[in-house]
């Protein structure tokens, strides 16, 4: 099987067949950080591996009780890993879930499988052994028999050998790898790890890691700054919009407010005109009772032609009289009566045998009288 077709189903990852590979694990150390934990361990490795240093593609891997994993092949020996994948053993997805002290498995992989020991339990085995045979082969009892016997182990392990297959593994666009493994053909196991977890344990050379982290935090920020420019620009269009509405809005009121005013000025020019008309028909009538009163105080033999009304409380009277004896009886009366005012009395024309006369007389309103 080409690494094509075995790695066609790992989405993002590369795996390389675990018998290229030379393991070590180290039990977690006391007092130390872990950074020096790690740099203790790769000095060991390096001082353990039959491969010089400047040739080994290396990984490694953190359990949670400290114990440190790790790994490595001669450079020439690895599969290619194009673009962005990562580069993993084909052991590595059996690493994420804890075991009882003392277990062992038999991890089926794409290109064989490989021998795992938990002596002290935990995540991380403290030794593998890869192999190029898988249960189905002929030779695999062969094979297995003759691994222990290198490892110095029991040969009656293989009577109690947990079996283990990796179904899938795969890693997406945010730097998470997510493993799908069964456990002696009952239900899958599924872990995930990321962050420098992920990066520690790719087999690229470290300049290619740099490389791709860098590109990736560069995508990612711009990915980000395209994100929030399209959030600015949505919460920019929903701003306009709203201000467009608010506008809209503000436009219809004074378009309303300035229908409504010129209908309340209608009104009240209506409610004036009627005030208006109102106090003019009560003028009025007083005029006309003024007028009345006026005409009763009028003797025999004097006649009104005709009164204009200048003001509301001025008349103008153009009358005939027989006799100036009798007009000047009528003004006497107009001024002593209180009611009264006479404000201009021309002297009497003669016409036709009759005598004209003129007379401007002022009636104070009811109000003015009573003062």
């Amino acid at each position: 099987m080409s690494e094509k077709e075995k790695n066609e189903k790992n989405e993002g990852i590369v795996l390389a067949a675990s018998h290229l590979f030379v393991f070590q694990s180290y039990e977690p150390v006391s007092g130390i950080s872990k950074s020096e934990s790690e740099e203790a361990a790769i000095l060991a490795f390096e001082e353990e591996s039959p491969f010089p240093a400047e040739q080994i593609a290396r990984g490694l891997f953190f359990g949670k009780d400290g114990r440190v994993a790790l790994w490595g092949c001669e450079q020439t020996a690895l599969p290619t890993a194009d673009g962005d994948d990562y580069l993993f053993p084909e052991f590595y997805p059996f690493f994420g879930w804890e075991r009882q002290i003392g277990s062992v498995e038999f991890g089926i992989t794409p290109s064989g499988g490989c021998l795992l020991f938990f002596d002290a339990g935990g995540s991380v085995p403290t030794e593998m052994l890869g192999m190029n045979c898988t249960p189905e082969d002929e030779r695999f009892r062969e094979e297995l028999r003759a691994s222990l016997l290198f490892l110095g182990r029991s040969v009656e392990v293989m009577e109690t050998l947990h079996q283990i297959t990796l179904r899938s593994v795969s890693a997406d666009s945010h730097g998470k790898m997510t493993a799908v493994v069964e456990r002696d053909g009952e239900a899958d196991i599924t872990w995930q790890v990321e962050g420098e977890g992920l990066w520690q344990a790719d087999l690229r050379p470290t300049s290619e890691i740099q490389k791709f982290r860098a590109d990736k935090r560069s995508g990612e920020r711009i990915w980000l700054v395209a994100k929030m420019a399209a959030i600015f620009l949505v919460l920019l269009l929903f701003g306009q919009s709203s201000l467009w509405g608010l506008n809209f809005w503000i436009e219809g009121k004074e378009a309303k407010e300035t229908s409504q005013s010129s209908q309340v000025r209608a009104i009240e020019e209506r409610a004036d005109l009627a005030s208006r008309l109102r106090d003019l028909g009560e003028s009025r009538i007083s005029v006309f009772e003024r007028l009345g009163e006026l005409n009763l105080l009028r003797p025999t033999g004097i006649q009104f032609l005709t009164v204009e009304f200048e003001e509301p409380d001025l008349y103008k009277v153009d009358g005939r009289v027989t006799e100036v004896r009798i007009l000047n009886q009528y003004t006497e009366q107009l001024r002593a009566d209180p009611r009264f005012v006479i404000v201009e009395a021309l002297p009497p024309r003669s016409r036709d045998g009759r005598v004209e006369f003129e007379i401007s007389v002022r009636v104070p309103s009811v109000e003015a009288a009573a003062l």
